[in-house]
């Protein structure tokens, strides 16, 4: 025997079977709307009108006229709304009432035979809310909550999108390839989208066929951009991680630089005639392929790339050969001119690596750093410079001089605690000896009133170095501000103090 209907069903017509369980059901507020004009409908005992028989209402039924899904929640959902929003115009008021009683009562059948009005609803005392005395915190996530909507799949479409986005992302953000193998990765993203493991490419796919696919069409972009202009082509070389010798190649149109070019360089020669051949290659690829008119070609000027570079434009004397400018501005040959300024740099730079390979004296000097700095506490480090790398020399010797006070009272209030330090806990009386006399030896130093001065002059010398030697090494750099950057220096080094240095 099927189940009894709910009251709900007498606002509703019974439909065709929907599936193996439900049927349709069809609004009769909504069925009515559709009733022709002057078609006379015949009522019930209750006064409800009959309308299963009508052939008008068949056909409004066989059109889904007001039809949901034969369940309750459905069917109140259809007269009040989802969530107040939309509901169905057509509806009487008893059927209103009847969803309303429904959804109040959370599924109860309740008896519609009483006269009561809707005021009734409001009557009803609501429940008390239970008073909260005590809130329980915890900062352990009991349970992450994933809604649907991180379930959608991505559309082939949409996956080609990702994975070039990764490998964009991957080249700007300087990320090793296998970044997105990477568990902890993979799961932060599985928590943006849980089919996100579906679309996100692999290391060899990034490293290999994603990348080749960019590097054709970033070609094919810069064929259309760079065909028939006049460019500068530049070449440079450096080591990579697996210590492999990489030359670069560039061309320079309208004041932009373009990468066309990288070249594994391990078992090329570095004498004039074989740089030579390699120029000529690099200009004839770059005429053939991105169909350019080479106008000059730089590079550095050390030995072989000076010889080759001077060849190349014997051979081709239409082309301009000049070497690059920043490498002109070095500080080796600052110091070649100026001895006392190197002695000083020598000093700076042992004193530098003296304080940072003992852990122990440098907490010292930061702790007296600490107590006189401004905010109280902070603590600059001392930076240490690299010897490929000019400019850095200027930041750590300018660090150093930042420091020297606190430094100079370190030296003056804790000399015994430095030298402390140093020696630790060693015993030898002779090695003991000698860690006394290197401490005392650089505390000397640090009290030297001549050596900050010194110091100071050098910082003055090289600044306008570097930063000539950074101005000239952005792309943006045009050959009046070289000049203007030469003459500069050479004002500046003219009117020195030392003689020698401003004849030099």
């Amino acid at each position: 025997m099927p189940p009894t209907k709910g009251p709900i069903w007498t606002h509703f017509l019974t439909g065709e079977k929907q599936n193996g369980s439900h049927v349709r059901a069809h609004c009769i507020g909504c069925i009515e709307k559709h009733r022709p004009d002057g078609e006379v409908v015949e009522l019930d005992d209750a006064g409800n009108p009959k309308l299963s028989s009508e052939s008008w209402v068949v056909e409004a039924c066989k059109a889904g006229v007001g039809g949901v899904l034969g369940v309750k929640d459905s069917m109140i959902a259809h007269i009040l709304g989802k969530g107040g929003n939309s509901p169905c115009p057509n509806a009487s008021s008893k059927a209103r009432k009847s969803a309303r009683i429904l959804k109040k009562g959370k599924g109860k059948r309740v008896r519609e035979d009483s006269d009561s009005n809707s005021d009734d609803d409001k009557s009803e005392k609501r429940p008390k809310r239970k008073l909260l005395t005590k809130v329980e915190t915890s900062m352990k996530q009991s349970q992450l909550k994933v809604f649907r909507g991180i379930n959608v799949p991505f559309t082939p479409e949409q996956e080609e999108i990702v994975r070039k986005q990764f490998l964009r992302a991957t080249i700007s953000a300087n990320l090793p390839f296998q970044w997105v193998d990477n568990p902890e990765v993979m799961i932060l993203f599985l928590l943006f989208r849980s089919t996100a493991g579906d679309v996100m490419p692999e290391r060899r796919q990034i490293s290999g066929q994603l990348l080749d696919d960019a590097n054709m069409e970033v070609t094919k972009r810069l064929k259309g951009v760079l065909r028939g202009e006049y460019a500068v082509i530049a070449a440079d070389g450096w080591k990579d991680d697996s210590r492999n010798a990489i030359n670069g190649v560039n061309l320079s149109v309208g004041g932009k630089t373009y990468l066309i070019d990288l070249i594994l360089a391990n078992s090329h020669r570095k004498d004039g005639v074989s740089m030579c051949t390699a120029f000529e290659g690099m200009i004839d690829r770059a005429e053939d392929v991105y169909h350019v008119c080479i106008v000059a070609f730089c590079c550095d000027n050390d030995g072989g790339s000076q010889r080759g570079r001077k060849d190349l434009v014997l051979k081709r004397p239409w082309l301009f050969g000049p070497p690059c400018c920043a490498h002109q501005l070095i500080l080796g040959d600052y110091f070649t001119e100026n001895e006392d300024a190197s002695d000083t740099a020598e000093e700076a730079t042992d004193l530098i690596g003296w304080i940072l390979n003992h852990g122990l004296v440098r907490s010292v000097f930061n702790e007296v750093q600490a107590d006189i700095s401004i905010p109280p506490g902070k603590i600059l480090a001392f930076l240490v410079a690299n010897m490929t790398r000019w400019n850095t020399h200027f930041i750590a010797f300018d660090r150093l001089f930042d420091l020297k006070d606190p430094t100079r009272r370190a030296v003056i209030s804790r000399r015994q605690d430095i030298i402390a330090a140093q020696v630790g806990a060693e015993k030898n009386r002779q090695k003991k000896q000698k860690l006394e006399d290197d401490a005392v030896t650089h505390c000397e130093l640090i009290d030297d009133g001549g050596f900050w001065r010194h110091l100071k002059s050098v910082i003055d010398d090289l600044e306008p170095i570097c930063l000539g030697l950074n101005m000239n090494q952005t792309d943006a750099m045009r050959p009046d501000q070289a000049l203007l950057t030469f003459a500069g220096i050479f004002l500046y080094f003219q009117k020195h103090s030392k003689p020698s240095v401003a004849n030099g």
